[in-house]
């Protein structure tokens, strides 16, 4: 069996998330990923000096099915090397800040003349020609710029997520426009620039929060309620919390009926969410002095029998125990040599003409494990590599 991108080379300049997250993806379709990473200490995201085992787990759980090649790109030789791989690539993916890859002459003016099948794709916190171009940009202080952290929490103050949605979204969106740009180019046979901005990522995800600032509102944090609907909360149980989200006048008369409070339908206060909205204080302590008495998982076995939107909040240890991450080979058993077994990231996009067996898993790359084997397959002899790492150009 063939997989969608084998024959695809990917040169991955990428740091910490969204990049490596992007080629991650790709790898799982069968690309072939050379992760450039400047000799010492790699990428960023390894942090070899803070971590056990001289290697961050975050990065491993980004970086199965790549190879680790090492490059000075600050010296002249280290970027005609990379300009050398480059040229035998299909697509080339970045994330530095706006002028870097210029300053090592890997710029797409340049690229884009020398390799014009050549799909280059950036990954920004702010769009090209932005105010912002040239901030720092990490996924919280995108939350920040882009109104997230201002909409998050509770009344008395905003917070960030800790789970990097805008950075996974950059991600993806940048898989997105490279698939896209693939086609073309089998159409025309040109490649192109594909940019994808942290921060018009953020954009499409505000939606609901948008939409009544687009009509003259002004949009209250609420914690775990709802502008649109009530009951909606997270409830006590015996023993944890439950998500309850009554989308529907339906749901809210089914769920009277299960805590035997039927009386409360015909009452005028609690007709409509717009109604039950103004009473929520007194709603969410009908409900949570019904789901307190109640075991957590029995609660949402009984909202799924009575179709009801819930679910168990669950701690992280719960999540990374649950069989359904594990049937969905989202989290993936692998190893590393100086950590030993360890779990990396899978990918959520399932095809049916590719079983999950065939599907690539192979340990994430020590740095530089590749640099010689990917290095002579542009000319680069064994005598010539020992120089250059003699003089730390690799």
């Amino acid at each position: 069996m063939t997989l969608p991108l084998e024959g695809i080379r990917v040169i991955d300049f990428g740091q910490i998330y969204a990049v490596p997250y992007c080629t991650l993806q790709l790898a799982a379709m069968g690309a072939e990923i050379i992760k450039i990473e400047p000799p010492g200490a790699g990428e960023m995201l390894r942090r070899p000096d803070l971590t056990p085992g001289s290697v961050n787990y975050s990065f491993l759980m980004l970086n199965p099915n790549k190879k680790s090649v090492t490059l000075n790109l600050k010296d002249p030789r280290g970027s005609e090397i990379a300009l050398r791989l480059i040229e035998t690539a299909d697509v080339l993916v970045e994330n530095y800040l706006e002028g870097v890859m210029e300053s090592f002459g890997l710029g797409y003016s340049r690229l884009s003349e020398r390799c014009p099948r050549l799909i280059y794709a950036s990954g920004k916190g702010y769009g090209a020609g932005s105010r912002w171009e040239k901030l720092g940009a990490m996924d919280n202080t995108v939350q920040a710029a882009s109104g997230f952290i201002s909409i998050t929490g509770f009344p008395e103050a905003g917070v960030k997520t800790s789970a990097t949605f805008i950075d996974m979204g950059t991600g993806s969106h940048l898989v997105s426009g490279i698939l896209a740009a693939l086609l073309h180019r089998e159409r025309t046979g040109r490649g192109q620039k594909v940019e994808v901005a942290m921060m018009d990522v953020a954009i499409p995800a505000l939606t609901s929060a948008l939409a009544p600032v687009l009509q003259g509102r002004k949009f209250k944090r609420m914690g775990n309620r709802h502008w649109g609907a009530c009951p909606t909360n997270v409830y006590p149980a015996r023993d944890g919390e439950v998500l309850i989200f009554c989308l529907t006048e339906a749901h809210w008369q089914t769920l009277t009926r299960l805590m035997g409070r039927e009386d409360l339908i015909g009452q005028e206060q609690y007709k409509s969410h717009a109604t039950r909205l103004r009473v929520a204080d007194e709603v969410d302590a009908i409900v949570a002095g019904w789901t307190r008495g109640q075991a957590r998982d029995a609660v949402v076995e009984l909202m799924l029998e009575k179709g009801i939107p819930s679910a168990p909040v669950r701690e992280l240890d719960e999540v990374i125990a649950d069989p359904e991450v594990a049937r969905r080979a989202m989290l993936v058993e692998s190893e590393y040599p100086s950590r030993g077994p360890v779990k990396v990231m899978g990918t959520p996009i399932k095809l049916s003409a590719v079983p999950q067996e065939q599907v690539p898993n192979r340990r994430p790359a020590e740095l530089g494990e590749h640099t010689e084997e990917v290095l002579a397959s542009v000319g680069i002899d064994a005598a010539e590599f020992a120089r250059l790492k003699s003089e730390g150009v690799v």
